[in-house]
């Protein structure tokens, strides 16, 4: 079946937060106000009725993805079933999938079936931080039984997402190399509002370098996504305060909670903040540039590619715009590796395509600029 998606950069994102449960208990989980409660199915069929219209009608937006939440968005899977199977009926005219991530360990035969038969409108993401002990340390279960061929059968280009937490961060290539050998695309990022230390920069440049050599030396493994993004460095003062905004947070994405409350996205919920902090869509003016200001990283040379979270921000830090500078070694040690790493593949390719070229000289620009920062030694803001 084709509903007429096609992965527009004009696509509006509708989060519904169908469930307050989960029924494990991570140690990077950002959601400290679980219970079970859970999203009406009609509910979800009004929300996605009324974002189906906005799409239809906005100069903006072509198509309409609708993800579903949680919690553990299985642990409400009748409402999952339903959606998707009314949504097929032809209930919205505008092109539309639905996706979800999941811990994996709520799929049973007859859920994994249905999933086989609705592949077409549904895609399933994995949350896999690892070998076994790595998922012994983060997700506070032995619950190991995850079917991951199944993952690979349904949806061999969707990759699985591992969180890397302090625990596990010494065991980071290890890990990743063991789902890669079983075939599996992995992406991976570090846990949010963590401690993170000088050392803990160290070991994780050890682990990138030990990737890194990894990829070089058997060039059929495709390299994970730390190593091969865009090293976009800038060593000038900056020329404007703006500073770029990772995700459309409260533009092209909007959360609905799960008494259809609007957020800017799950962040922003009670889930995750509390019902006394949970700052509702209409709150904030989310076009305002000042929203990504932070004047201590206005003229740092990583400032384009270090990530930031707005809803992260502001659950640790109060504030939408205010960054996490526990982060900054060790977005440093990504940006170094990288930028060796793509400096190294170039030598061992035949031929160089539009990207390869493009990263590798973008690679070389940056280390000139880098090569002069040390992880131990350089304190953030780096300006050189």
């Amino acid at each position: 079946m084709d509903w007429g998606f096609r992965g527009s950069t004009r696509r509006r994102t509708c989060m519904l937060m169908i469930t307050h449960a989960c029924n494990l208990n991570c140690s990077y989980c950002y959601e400290p106000y679980k219970q079970n409660a859970y999203m009406e199915t009609s509910l979800a069929k009004d929300i996605i009725s009324r974002e189906a219209q906005f799409v239809d009608e906005s100069n903006d937006f072509d198509e309409l993805q609708i993800d579903f939440m949680g919690g553990e968005p299985f642990t409400n899977f009748s409402l999952i079933k339903n959606i998707v199977e009314w949504l097929e009926k032809g209930a919205i005219n505008v092109p539309w999938i639905c996706y979800s991530s999941t811990n994996g360990t709520l799929l049973t035969d007859e859920i994994k079936d249905w999933l086989r038969e609705h592949k077409n409108s549904f895609i399933l993401g994995a949350s896999y931080d690892g070998n076994i002990k790595m998922q012994s340390t983060n997700r506070g279960t032995n619950k190991h039984n995850i079917d991951l061929e199944f993952f690979q059968e349904v949806w061999p280009r969707q990759p699985l997402h591992m969180t890397i937490s302090k625990e596990t961060l010494p065991m980071l290539a290890e890990g990743v190399l063991d789902i890669q050998a079983k075939s599996h695309e992995v992406e991976a990022s570090l846990a949010q509002g963590v401690d993170w230390t000088i050392e803990d920069a160290v070991v994780y440049r050890e682990q990138l370098c030990a990737l890194k050599d990894a990829y070089l030396k058997d060039t059929s493994i495709k390299p994970f996504n730390i190593l091969v993004r865009y090293t976009y460095i800038v060593n000038v003062p900056a020329a404007e305060k703006i500073q770029k905004k990772w995700c459309g947070t409260g533009q092209y994405m909007m959360t609905y909670d799960i008494d259809g409350q609007k957020y800017g996205c799950h962040m922003f919920t009670p889930l995750v903040l509390g019902k006394d902090r949970a700052l509702l869509s209409d709150a904030v003016e989310w076009d305002s540039p000042e929203l990504t200001v932070d004047d201590y990283c206005k003229n740092c040379v990583l400032r384009r590619f270090c990530p930031t979270c707005a809803g992260f921000n502001y659950k640790y830090r109060g504030n939408i715009a205010t960054r996490d500078k526990q982060w900054c070694p060790m977005i440093l040690a990504e940006a170094l590796t990288a930028c060796e790493f793509q400096i190294e593949r170039i030598a061992t390719l035949d031929k160089l395509d539009k990207e390869d070229a493009e990263h590798g000289q973008a690679a070389l620009r940056a280390y000139k600029i880098l090569q002069h920062l040390d992880i131990r030694k350089s304190k953030s803001p780096y300006i050189i």
